[in-house]
Formats: structure tokens, C-alpha cells, sequence
């Protein structure tokens, strides 16, 4: 890719019900992991991949999760909220104003990931083709998929639309952190949908594509998830340098 993509938006408006009772008082963007809110682990991957302007979708017990946006150094956050949750693709939908019309790197704040190597919003970056992409996912192998339980996420990767597809890595699924344009929400009505409707259609055309993750993933989705995710962080605390830009 010619321009570098400095734009994202960080899906962070669910209930978060199966991860009750700490959801009841605080919004789970906020749910700590290893003692900072797990937002702020994919706000630094971003951060340090160069993007300065964040979209941020908020719904329940917002007001926190907004101040705490609005302080946070380095990334110039901007709002987008709903009176509930619309889900994936009808918070895409709402945030269509901010989006601007250039390709921008989308990740749902409960997901936790190291990379091992090139960064992986880096390598979404260098594949990303804008004449025949619209989607370009991130893709985890199911069986190092550390909170996955089930779903259909492996249907939309196969090896005809994944870049260095490996077999012995099969199934694969969605990890929740992608390049997408704009240009799919165009004449898409405002409402609550899943994201998976747009995937589905830009799969028949050949513009969904996928790029298998080199580093380890977690999904935060329930209490025990977060203990997964600590202990990966854990794993690689030695090599890890905090950030003085943090905030605590």
C-alpha cells in the first residue's frame, strides 16, 4: 500500500453480559487485563503502528469509557455513541460520518494479541490492496485460539482469499482485527445488523481476503478469558517495555 493507513475505529459498544457482574458498575473496554483496561492494549497497537485518530463506538455505562478516551496521549479520539448496542456492522454503519473514505484498520476492543516479527497491523497494511479489497482479516488458527468457543468465523477463510495459508494451521478464524473501506457501508440504511452480512457479500465478489496472524491471540469474552489473557501476558512480561505514555 502506497498511503500509510493512520485512521482506525475500535468497536467497543456490547453489553458485555457474559462478563458479569463486573459489567453491572463499569463498561467492559474498562474490564482490566494485567492492570490496564484491555482497550488500552489494542489503543497501543495502534499507537505504535502509527495511526493518531481512533473512532471509538460507546453504549453501556459510556460516560467513563468516554473521559477515559478523552485523556488518553498520543491518539485523538473521537465518539461515536448509541442509544444501545447495534452490534459489528451496525456500529460501522453509525460511525459512517467519522470514518473519512480511505481504507482504516477496525479491531474489537476485547481482543489481546502478541506479535511475533513484523507487527500484524503492519502486515495488514503492506497487503492491503485497494483495488481488489475491501476486507482484509487478521485470521487466527483455531486451535491456538485462546477464548474462541464456536461460531461460523472459519467459513469466510479459506484458501482460495487467505494469503499464506497453511494447512496444517486449518481451520482458521476471524481475529477480529481487519482493513476494511468504507466504501461497503455506501447505501447500507442505519440500524442493528451484524458486520457478518456485509462479509458475506463481499466474499461472493472476491474482495474478502485474509492473513493468517505470526504472534498469539486471545479473545477477553468472559472472566476466565481475562485469566488466559493475563497468564499470555505474563508469558512475555520479560520482553515487554511499558509504555511512559500509558495511562495507569
Amino acid at each position: 500500500m502506497d498511503t500509510p493507513i493512520d485512521r482506525a475505529m475500535v468497536l467497543a459498544a456490547g453489553y458485555g453480559t457474559r462478563m458479569r457482574p463486573l459489567t453491572d458498575r463499569l463498561p467492559k473496554p474498562l474490564v482490566p487485563i494485567a492492570g490496564r483496561p484491555m482497550i488500552a492494549h489494542a489503543l497501543e497497537h495502534l499507537r505504535e503502528a502509527g495511526v493518531r485518530e481512533v473512532v471509538v463506538n460507546v453504549s453501556h455505562l459510556k460516560e467513563p469509557l468516554i473521559q477515559y478516551l478523552r485523556s488518553y496521549p498520543g491518539l485523538n479520539c473521537l465518539i461515536s455513541e448509541e442509544e444501545e448496542p447495534l452490534e459489528t456492522g451496525g456500529g460501522l454503519r453509525q460511525a459512517l460520518p467519522l470514518l473519512g473514505n480511505r481504507p482504516l484498520f477496525v479491531i474489537n476492543a476485547d481482543i489481546l494479541w502478541i506479535d511475533r516479527g513484523e507487527p500484524a497491523l503492519q502486515r495488514l497494511a503492506r497487503q492491503w490492496d485497494d483495488a481488489r479489497m475491501d476486507w482484509l482479516f487478521l485470521v487466527q488458527s483455531r486451535a491456538r485460539a485462546l477464548g474462541y468457543d464456536r461460531g461460523e468465523d472459519h467459513l469466510f477463510v479459506t484458501p482460495a482469499n487467505t494469503i499464506g495459508w497453511e494447512a496444517q494451521d486449518a481451520p482458521y478464524i476471524i481475529a477480529s482485527v481487519y482493513v476494511m473501506h468504507p466504501r461497503v457501508l455506501a447505501g447500507v440504511p442505519p440500524g442493528k445488523f451484524s458486520a457478518k452480512v456485509l462479509w458475506r457479500k463481499a466474499m461472493a465478489e472476491n474482495r474478502l481476503w485474509c492473513l493468517p496472524h505470526q504472534g498469539l491471540w486471545c479473545q477477553a469474552g468472559t472472566i476466565p478469558d481475562l485469566q488466559r489473557a493475563e497468564a499470555l501476558l505474563a508469558s512475555f512480561e520479560s520482553r515487554a517495555v511499558p509504555s511512559p505514555l500509558t495511562p495507569q
